[in-house]
């Protein structure tokens, strides 16, 4: 069964509403930019989560990418963040660090149905 499109996004929309979002907002610095907040976020989470269990990846490398790039968007329309701002300050987040989360992510909300 291919993981398509809407299925996808709905699952992007999970993950960072349900998950990424629960574990994120509590960590932000009034005043600090929003890159600087996600990139402190990004690294200190994937830290300990690599000495945790590992995920049990259930999904295509194709649809990890594409369900990390709806996560994403999902993410920056949620910080307020649009095309400008996000490319001027894009190589200051660590984005894989934040498709192995939503991966990891990802794979715990499906274990969990």
């Amino acid at each position: 069964m291919e993981f398509v499109g809407k299925t996808r996004y709905e699952m992007a929309t999970k993950i960072i509403n349900e998950v990424f979002w629960k574990k994120y907002e509590p960590t932000i610095v009034e005043g600090k930019p929003w890159h600087s907040n996600l990139n402190s976020f990004l690294v200190k989470e994937w830290h300990e989560l690599q000495g945790g269990e590992g995920a049990d990846y259930q999904f295509t490398r194709e649809e990890e990418e594409l369900l990390a790039e709806d996560a994403m968007q999902i993410l920056l329309d949620k910080l307020n963040v649009e095309g400008d701002e996000f490319e001027e300050c894009q190589e200051e987040v660590n984005w894989d660090n934040f498709d192995d989360l939503i991966g990891y992510y990802a794979c715990q909300l499906k274990r969990s149905r």
